[in-house]
């Protein structure tokens, strides 16, 4: 029974939905958090000056595993002088999260929550991914629910209209990464739409 209840409790936490809201004026929470690789702590002002997608994800969670993909593109993509892409891993157990990024070379900012300081007390977050797009004043402009496809044209100029910034440096080759979910299917992020299937 005790496992049932936990099987439901980590299927309602990451699912298939996904939902966008906008949260004008909402200042993101001020929970200090240090970084996978234990260099640096993630505050409510850093990176200085600078808009955020922070993304809430878990290795657990097969939708935060598809869309690992686009945020690192997005990452290669951004302007670093006007956009940052974080990551912010809420496992229970860091370690797989450190190995799920160095296995699969996701290189974007990535910050451990593992008592879920931020993700449930500071921000209320119920379901993986969860997405919240910080204006350069550190309010939060909007959050999202779901996985999607960070690098595709319509999310581009998404980011670019809710965070009065532009968001991307410049167009360029960049290779396609594939990570596959718990079945093994590899699943691919690029630019073109919703993470798909690679055959």
């Amino acid at each position: 029974m005790a496992l049932a209840v936990a099987l439901l409790a980590v299927v309602m936490a990451c699912g298939e939905r996904t939902e966008t809201s906008q949260s004008r004026g909402f200042p993101f929470p001020a929970v200090p958090l240090m970084s996978l690789t234990g260099k640096d702590v993630l505050t409510a002002q850093a990176p200085r000056g600078k808009a955020r997608v922070v993304n809430l994800w878990a290795t657990w969670c097969e939708p935060c595993r598809r869309e690992m993909p686009s945020l690192q593109r997005l990452h290669q993509l951004a302007d670093p002088a006007t956009l940052a892409v974080i990551g912010i891993s809420v496992d229970s157990d860091l370690n797989l999260a450190r190995e799920f990024l160095l296995q699969y070379g996701l290189t974007f900012p990535n910050y451990g929550d593992s008592e879920q300081k931020l993700a449930r007390d500071g921000l209320r977050v119920q379901a993986f991914p969860a997405t919240f797009l910080v204006a350069a004043d550190g309010t939060v402009r909007a959050r999202i629910t779901g996985a999607r496809d960070w690098a595709s044209p319509e999310l581009l100029r998404m980011l670019a209209q809710t965070l009065d910034t532009p968001v991307i440096e410049k167009y360029s080759a960049i290779s396609e990464t594939k990570i596959p979910d718990r079945s093994g299917q590899e699943w691919v992020a690029n630019g073109t739409g919703e993470a798909q299937p690679d055959r």
